[in-house]
């Protein structure tokens, strides 16, 4: 399946990966995708104010046009999901970006596990690419991802900053989808631009493909930070005075993050009781499905075959209220 669709658009992909390859599997896979001209910031994967700043600074009329101004505080969440009502007074959904990474995203499972939360891995199809030992591993791990119910979602092929590089949209977005169905057999519904990018362009893709773009509004930028301690200090400020919802993200590629999760954990479990106590709202860590798109039930002809029988069609949305994402 992959490799019939990543034939339809070699052309796009040929700026990409100019050489692709068989996989053991049969499947056509490409080399590990790379950016040349990536910056420092941008290599390491973090949101990068520079190129956001340099967009604005070196971008010409035609470009300004199509961009949406940044806004002037954190970035959060974007158009499509904007603020929904949060169902509790203080909220928390944990993200993390740019894995797997065959030696931290186990570390952080096992953590998730321990507290029975669920996160949303925004993955780079590229780490899933490629016929390598570790490729194949980092494929099963995407697999062990959505196993422990946690959910795989969109964030790109090669990590690129869509909105400096428009005509690469349907390529990075597209492709990655089709490496993220084919590993985990299911296609990803959220997407996360890397960098935080916002366009018109961008947004009108996803809009295309019903894609959701999810931003965040807490970040402590692990990218640039090596120590976890800092972590832990900078999300517990902020986490102390937390009100509506929050969105974390964290990158389970840097171990600063990685080793500061358990500690945060345990820090909100204190925190939580002593809330509780004392009469304060507690933060209830929410999963994916508040996100998630409302879907229609799609039709399946059963109403015409209960029709012929003489009986009523069931009602499916009592039936299943989960399917159309209640919450």
């Amino acid at each position: 399946m992959l490799g019939r669709w990543l034939s339809t658009i070699s052309a796009a992909l040929v700026v990409f990966a100019p050489a692709l390859r068989l996989g053991h599997d049969g499947r056509v896979l490409g080399r590990v995708l790379r950016q040349p001209e990536a910056s420092a910031a941008e290599s390491l994967g973090g949101p990068s104010a520079v190129v956001r700043a340099s967009l604005w600074e070196d971008a010409g009329a035609e470009e300004l046009a199509d961009a949406v101004q940044p806004p002037a505080v954190d970035f959060g969440y974007g158009p499509q999901t904007s603020f929904f009502p949060s169902a509790a007074p203080r909220e928390l959904l944990i993200s993390f970006d740019d894995g797997p990474d065959l030696k931290y995203t186990p570390l952080v499972l096992d953590e998730l596990d321990r507290w029975g939360i669920k996160a949303i891995f925004f993955v780079t199809g590229s780490r899933l690419m490629g016929d390598r030992p570790e490729d194949l591993a980092r494929r099963e791990l995407v697999r062990k991802i959505a196993a422990r119910g946690h959910l795989v979602s969109n964030h790109t092929l090669t990590h690129r900053d869509l909105c400096r590089f428009p005509d690469q949209i349907a390529a990075e977005v597209d492709g990655n989808s089709e490496v993220i169905a084919e590993t985990t057999g299911v296609r990803p519904l959220l997407f996360r631009a890397p960098y935080g990018s916002r366009c018109r362009s961008l947004e009108a893709a996803l809009a295309v493909r019903n894609l959701v773009s999810v931003g965040w509004n807490l970040d402590p930028q692990d990218w640039k930070n090596l120590d976890s301690d800092q972590v832990l200090v900078y999300l517990q400020s902020r986490l102390a005075r937390l009100t509506g919802r929050g969105i974390l993200l964290l990158h389970d590629t840097h171990p600063s993050s990685v080793f500061a999760l358990g500690p945060l954990l345990e820090w909100m479990a204190r925190e939580n009781r002593v809330a509780v106590r004392d009469g304060r709202a507690p933060i209830v860590v929410r999963d994916y499905a508040i996100l998630l798109p409302r879907r229609a039930i799609p039709e399946t002809g059963l109403g015409a075959v209960l029709s012929a029988v003489g009986r009523e069609t069931p009602d499916f949305p009592a039936l299943f209220p989960s399917f159309l994402g209640e919450r």
